[in-house]
């Protein structure tokens, strides 16, 4: 059993990965840390409570995280993405104003000292709540088993700027700490999430098998998802799951992806290329050693991605 706290910023495909963790009979989901990003913190706070709700699982605390990134500009939120309250079509029937000025690490810290060199965390959102953890208690942090981050772009376009992806750009000051900070350490950039596609056809499998209220929102929010990559990318097949597939690569499925080992920095001062996620690829190197040494998914295959999903959200296992 994997004990996951889930960094997330709860948008559509934060909403994807929470459901599936839920599900997951080898997940033990032992917290939630919500932060900005894709919607304000507030917005995602309550995103994350109405859906444990939904799933009847509100005993796994909810952690606030950070509200903006550490250069403190104002972040840039995306509702032509995900919708105005995060989560495309559904519009959850509790005010934000609830979760306000609640920021509080305490629990986290609680939470990884209960379960020292267990717990995984997975961060499918902006770095800021993580490199704060970090910053605020070293010590604790060091008893974090491993780390998994969606973020990053390698050898690709980015998705926010022509070189760097959402993630590292909403907040390239966190990213890089936590890539130069964090032992144990595996970023699933956007080359690989990109691929990690589910087809309208499998959505409405998906669909056809849902047994909860949480599972009945999965067709309306990737429908609403799909559309929006249309526009994005005309043609695109299905829609990608950016944060489930950085959760399932915490759960060392066959062959699911293929890595590379490298050290990883990005660009938090310069103009042009802010945001971007860089390691050397270059003919000749390999893979590196040593404690800043990050493990990069660069290949991800497509069958065993959908199989697994498929098994997992249509309730075959």
């Amino acid at each position: 059993m994997k004990k996951v706290i889930l960094f997330a910023d709860t948008g559509i495909d934060d909403m994807i990965a929470l459901t599936y963790a839920l599900k997951h009979p080898e997940v033990d989901l032992i917290g939630v840390v919500s932060g900005y990003g894709n919607i304000d913190r507030e917005k995602a706070l309550r995103n994350v409570e109405y859906l444990l709700e939904l799933a009847e699982r509100t005993d796994i605390p909810v952690i606030a995280g950070a509200t903006r990134p550490l250069s403190g500009d104002d972040p840039v939120f995306f509702p032509d993405i995900h919708g105005a309250e995060g989560l495309g079509p559904v519009r959850p029937p509790i005010p934000e104003e609830r979760y306000a000025n609640r920021t509080n690490f305490s629990k986290l810290f609680q939470l990884i000292k209960a379960n020292r060199n267990e717990v995984i965390i997975v961060n499918v959102g902006r770095c800021t709540s993580l490199a704060i953890a970090h910053y605020l208690s070293p010590e604790v942090m060091a008893d974090v088993k491993e780390t998994y981050l969606m973020g990053g772009a390698f050898n690709e376009p980015g998705n926010a700027t022509e070189v760097a992806e959402a993630n590292f750009f909403g907040d390239p000051i966190a990213a890089n700490y936590v890539c130069q900070h964090t032992a144990n350490l595996t970023v699933v950039p956007l080359n690989v999430t990109r691929e990690a596609l589910l087809t309208p056809r499998e959505v409405n499998l998906i669909d056809s098998r849902s047994d909860s209220p949480l599972e009945e929102l999965i067709k309306p929010i990737l429908d609403f998802y799909y559309e929006v990559y249309q526009q994005l990318e005309p043609g695109i097949t299905g829609t990608p799951l950016h944060d489930l597939a950085a959760l399932m690569a915490a759960l060392d499925i066959p062959g699911l992806f293929e890595y590379k080992k490298r050290e990883v920095t990005v660009e938090h001062q310069g103009e042009f290329a802010y945001g971007e996620s860089i390691a050397d690829f270059r003919p000749g190197t390999s893979d590196c050693f040593g404690p800043n040494c990050v493990r990069i998914a660069m290949e991800i295959d497509q069958d065993i991605f959908v199989a697994d999903v498929l098994e997992i959200l249509t309730n075959h296992r």
